[in-house]
């Protein structure tokens, strides 16, 4: 009679990885994938960590291969200099990235402080497109939350940021935060892809008409990129040679 295998040294080597979790992050992919830097802290960043993590689960990537830049400014010129300054401990750049993106508000100058020049805009749009290698900008007018009010129905006329605000919120039933971390949960988790589905299409509508009409982003409102960006990460979630998508 043959003779049973032990499961002694499968238990020994999963014993092994357990307490070296180096070795574990050894097998992952370090192919430095995609790179962002953010106008804000909380809303952008937290979306699109959230599309972060679930890149790196389906796709088994190491922790460098999907990040966000260094916080340093508020304002669109200054996060492309956050962008351009990017260094990690192992020396990589955003020029090592496959994509790299800023993501940024027109959010005009307000009488009682707060927002920014139409200059500081256009500036971080033109310098961005002549870059090399070149950056992709998401941006949105007048702010993100334009990009969340998309998943629940179309608007193309023209809004200030508080006005987003308040539809968001009759939108969602709920309040919103801007530091809420599971805004991408309520709006696009797996269970409600439509939602996403929506704000693509109705991102994409808003962007070809002001073409069509010859409108420039700061011109367009509402308006957002962010859906290219967000197609991005979608085509980034499915292996290599495959056209299957994991989420």
């Amino acid at each position: 009679m043959a003779r049973r295998k032990s499961n002694r040294n499968k238990y020994q080597s999963r014993k092994a990885i357990a307490k070296h979790p180096k070795r574990q992050e050894n097998k992952l992919d370090k192919r430095r994938l995609i790179i962002l830097a953010c106008e804000d802290e909380k809303s952008a960043r937290f979306y699109f960590e959230h599309y972060f993590e679930l890149l790196k689960t389906s796709r088994k990537l190491s922790c460098l291969s999907c990040v966000v830049a260094t916080h340093q400014h508020t304002d669109p010129t200054g996060v492309l200099k956050d962008l351009l300054n990017f260094s990690d401990v192992y020396g990589n750049t955003y020029k090592d990235y496959d994509h790299r993106w800023i993501v940024i508000d027109r959010d005009e100058e307000r009488c009682g402080g707060g927002g920014h020049t139409l200059q500081n805009f256009n500036e971080a749009l033109q310098k961005a497109s002549k870059n090399r290698p070149a950056i992709k900008v998401a941006w949105s007018n007048p702010s993100f939350e334009v990009w969340y009010l998309l998943h629940f129905h179309y608007h193309n006329t023209a809004i200030d940021r508080d006005q987003v605000i308040v539809k968001l919120k009759q939108a969602m039933s709920t309040p919103y935060e801007k530091n809420d971390p599971d805004m991408f949960s309520k709006l696009s988790n797996l269970e409600k892809p439509q939602g996403r589905e929506l704000a693509i299409r109705y991102g994409r509508r808003l962007h070809d008409d002001a073409k069509q009409a010859g409108l420039q982003p700061a011109d367009t409102n509402p308006g957002t990129s962010v859906y290219e960006l967000v197609e991005v990460l979608l085509q980034l979630r499915k292996p290599l040679g495959s056209c299957v998508s994991l989420w």
